[in-house]
């Protein structure tokens, strides 16, 4: 790990970060070899194609057309349209997408099918597994691809709503410059270059930026900086070699989220807050210090062409990222006659925390040997691919961290309250090891018919243990994960399908003595299965239309009473089950009109648990229909020059898990406008984008978090961004 310990933060000015870029672009462009690369991806500077063709997610290697599997792909070329810079924003685009506790300056969390994804194990960076702890940098991002349902097959442990591949910009063909300069409403700025080029067979495609972060909650202004290199040798016939390093910082004082008011006074918050507090950050006292996180990644990939038909790849990775995470921290209510958890006081008071959990370091390993190819047998084709990895991550915290009561304050009238950085709670430490051996056979059964049978082993090993060396807990497992698939293309262009599988994931309790008898305890693996039949239609070359149903069950664990009247968490003390219907629309429908829609109709409930109420009660924070349709349409009349508008509309989110009380039925429209033109020679792209045109006010999300606490966030306030983009 001596290569992350060496990172140092590195904090210019972005104008400073701009003009350094700016002056050493051109003379990196002129020694360009524009013929020594090989093409490996699709730039996308020009405007919204929305025409993917294919997903490495899906590890299946069919086109997204032919593959038995609902995927989503969001591409750099949608990102730049929508002016989507984070991964809250990102959702909006796909309705089977969603937020859980999604805020300015903390990491961002995504739920799959109404699944909170695991930040350890469901997020993917170039195939290989990385953690989600850290925020998230899109300049060098050329998709992000979403396998939604079960992906035991792909992943081995992971929560079942769906996994997340990042794939990272890599060397082009042509020589290249790009510099974008963008603002913002809130008195944001940034500086971001694209450069590509090669020196002599190798190459290089750099992705740098530095960015003034004007966040429209109160005081809540931070910054980044951003830098990674992506590398490409040919070095011989049928050898590529690859690397990718990536560097991000970032500190900005996080906003967290308010809560239900106790409205009858019974100790239980049931009343939604009036929504007019979008600028209010609670966080705000005299002491308040932002959370600041430092990320490195590094990954190396060797491809080899055995024969036409077989290739082999291997490929490695390594991730460190630190993290201080602090802030005055919103908890509850003490100055009712009834303590009031969670929820705030019916007046608007709510307790605060002195919360610091200073020099967090988080750590991933992995790597992949695959090999792949085709085979006849039994008269019929197959693809065969067959596999070993292995990943560790591993959690090393501070001996102690601060989470200390330091008084009350109101949302209407904030008070100013004493600092308590008084480091007293004990922290956990946990390693997390898994070796998979995995293998899929894809079978032509006829001119219209194939098979797909996939099967995974995954041998885990966890542990944890306080860092006073108490509580230490291991377990060792065998999970096996298998997934199953059918499909049958009745006519050109159009596949009908079935499949089912497994997935399997680890939890443990949270390090909360007070809340839990056995805090800090890893629990054992729980196996989660779905079944999904769909349609898929190939409507034009560049349109795919496709339609999904899929059941879900997914065990979690649940708390039993105790005699102390502390719980005891226990694993599969309760069952959710997911059933919906997925519809989508993507790509050109002709040259002047873009277009990505999606529908999600989620019916989200516990199908059993340890105490009868909850059965048949809906999961919290989940929607039961989610619409989202983006549309770029080119005006003939102004050559250069289009426009376009994203609205969402989601509805059904209950916030207890009672239902009692739900979030209003909620849309949003976002819409921009991009004209390209020439000057001086050089295409230049100038792009305005407003999010929430209409400034609608309200309650976005609501999502409990696993130790009880119900959180509200409300919706970003409208806000304009506007970039300027010149080719070099």
């Amino acid at each position: 790990m001596a290569i992350f310990r060496s990172f140092k933060p590195f904090h210019p000015s972005p104008m400073t970060a701009a003009l350094m870029l700016l002056f050493a672009a051109p003379s990196w462009g002129q020694q360009a070899d524009a013929q020594r690369l090989e093409r490996v991806t699709v730039t996308a500077r020009a405007a919204p194609a929305l025409d993917v063709d294919h997903a490495d997610v899906g590890s299946m290697g069919n086109t997204l057309g032919q593959t038995p599997q609902s995927i989503g792909v969001i591409g750099t070329d949608l990102l730049a349209a929508t002016a989507t810079g984070s991964l809250s924003q990102a959702v909006k685009l796909d309705a089977s997408l969603a937020d859980s506790y999604n805020t300015t300056g903390y990491i961002e969390s995504l739920s799959v099918r109404g699944f909170l994804l695991d930040q350890g194990n469901n997020f993917l960076r170039n195939g290989l597994p990385v953690s989600n702890f850290a925020p998230l940098a899109l300049e060098n991002k050329e998709r992000l691809e979403v396998l939604k349902g079960v992906a035991g097959l792909q992943s081995g442990v992971s929560a079942p709503g769906g996994l997340v591949n990042y794939v990272t910009k890599t060397p082009q063909r042509e020589a290249f410059t790009t510099a974008t300069v963008g603002a913002d409403g809130n008195g944001g700025s940034k500086l971001h270059l694209d450069v590509n080029t090669s020196l002599d067979a190798l190459g290089v495609r750099v992705n740098v930026a530095a960015e003034n972060l004007r966040s429209h909650f109160e005081q809540a202004h931070g910054s980044r900086e951003f830098a990674s290199v992506a590398l490409a040798l040919q070095a011989a016939p049928g050898t590529k070699l690859s690397a990718d390093l990536e560097y991000h910082h970032k500190k900005q004082p996080s906003a967290p989220g308010l809560g239900l008011l106790d409205a009858n006074g019974d100790g239980v918050g049931d009343t939604l807050p009036v929504s007019n507090y979008a600028r209010l950050n609670l966080n705000n006292q005299s002491w308040s210090q932002p959370f600041e996180a430092t990320s490195g990644n590094v990954q190396f990939a060797l491809d080899q062409q055995l024969s036409a038909d077989w290739q082999a790849r291997l490929a490695a990775s390594v991730q460190h990222i630190t993290i201080n995470d602090r802030l005055a921290f919103p908890d509850g209510c003490s100055s009712a006659t009834n303590y009031v958890y969670p929820g705030l006081c019916a007046n608007g008071d709510v307790d605060i925390y002195d919360y610091r959990s200073e020099g967090e370091e988080r750590s991933t390993w992995a790597w992949d040997a695959r090999l792949r190819g085709k085979v006849g047998a039994l008269g019929l084709s197959h693809r065969i691919s067959l596999g070993v990895a292995g990943r560790s991550l591993n959690t090393d915290l501070a001996p102690k961290q601060a989470y200390n009561w330091v008084g009350t304050t109101n949302i209407n009238m904030p008070v100013t309250l004493p600092a308590d950085p008084s480091a007293n709670d004990l922290n956990t430490n946990s390693r997390e090891r898994a070796t998979d051996v995995y293998g899929s056979l894809v079978s032509d059964l006829g001119m219209s018919v194939q098979s797909f049978l996939g099967w995974r082993t995954s041998q885990l090993s966890r542990n944890s243990a306080r860092s006073d060396g108490s509580r230490a807990i291991a377990i060792d497992q065998t999970v096996n994960t298998p997934w199953a698939g059918l499909s049958w293309s009745p006519q050109l262009g159009a596949m009908l399908y079935a499949s089912w599988g497994q997935g399997a994931e680890l939890e443990a309790v949270p390090n909360r003595p007070s809340k839990f008898v056995n805090a800090g305890q890893v629990l054992p693996t729980l196996k989660s299965e779905q079944t999904e039949v769909g349609v898929k239609w190939q409507a034009d070359a560049r349109l795919l239309l496709s339609a999904a149903a899929f059941s879900i069950d997914k065990p979690y664990a649940d708390d039993q009473p105790t005699a102390s009247g502390i719980p005891l968490r226990l694993a599969g003390g309760k069952t959710a089950r997911h059933r919906g219907w997925e519809f989508s629309a993507v790509g050109q429908v002709n040259k002047q009109l873009a277009l990505q829609a999606s529908v999600t109709l989620l019916d989200a409930k516990y199908s059993a648990a340890l105490d009868p109420a909850l059965v048949s009660q809906k999961v919290t924070n989940v929607p039961t229909v989610k619409a989202s349709v983006f549309v770029d349409y080119k005006l003939q009349a102004v050559p250069g020059l289009s426009v376009n508008g994203l609205l969402t509309h989601e509805d059904g989110k209950t916030v207890n898990s009672d239902g009692s009380v739900t979030l209003p039925s909620a849309w949003q429209l976002d819409a921009g406008v991009r004209y390209r033109n020439r000057m001086l020679g050089k295409a230049v792209q100038w792009s305005l984008n407003v999010e929430n045109l209409t400034d609608r006010s309200y309650w976005r999300e609501a999502p409990t978090q696993y130790w009880g606490g119900v959180y509200l966030f409300p919706a970003t306030p409208r806000t304009l961004r506007a970039a300027v983009t010149l080719d070099f």
